[in-house]
């Protein structure tokens, strides 16, 4: 009779060691921008220069889609990676799931970086800390994004009629 490993260390592989510390990352970059967002706190500090204005940015109508702070949206899509990246470790579909979602989660931060220095010609240094960790997530899922989307990796197959 087999028995189950329970301990953790050892299910987590190491590209999903680094995976789970840069999501993580990202969602300790989250926090301060929600705490804001929710008028918990007044002001995110920013680094000395005037390329920064995490306030003006956080405080937009375009960080708040539908009226929602887009930092809740973030805690919540990275909270989603976070459990994809547990559930890959057992379940063939979730590793699927996951290559795609890094690869949503990359285009939503790229995207949001170059929106901000578009409207207002500045950054916002939390969303850039995430954009940064959403980038080592990237680098750390690069592997399994790279199996899991080649043309004939058993998703694309099922994804398209034409069988060999």
């Amino acid at each position: 009779m087999k028995t189950r490993n329970t301990d953790v260390s050892e299910q987590i592989a190491p590209f999903n060691t680094a995976l789970v510390v840069a999501t993580s990352a990202a969602v300790l970059t989250l926090f301060p921008v929600a705490a804001h967002q929710l008028n918990l706190l007044s002001h995110l500090p920013d680094p000395p220069s005037a390329v920064f204005a995490s306030d003006d940015i956080t405080e937009s109508s375009a960080a708040h889609p539908f009226g929602i702070p887009d930092s809740l949206l973030g805690l919540g899509s990275y909270g989603a990676t976070l459990a994809l990246i547990l559930l890959s470790q057992r379940r063939p579909m979730a590793r699927k799931v996951l290559a795609m979602k890094l690869i949503a989660d990359g285009s939503v931060a790229g995207f949001n970086v170059v929106r901000q220095l578009v409207s207002f010609g500045k950054i916002c240094s939390w969303c850039t800390g995430t954009a940064l960790c959403t980038a080592a997530m990237l680098f750390a899922g690069r592997k399994l994004i790279a199996e899991e989307t080649a043309v004939d990796s058993p998703l694309w197959l099922t994804l398209t009629p034409y069988q060999k």
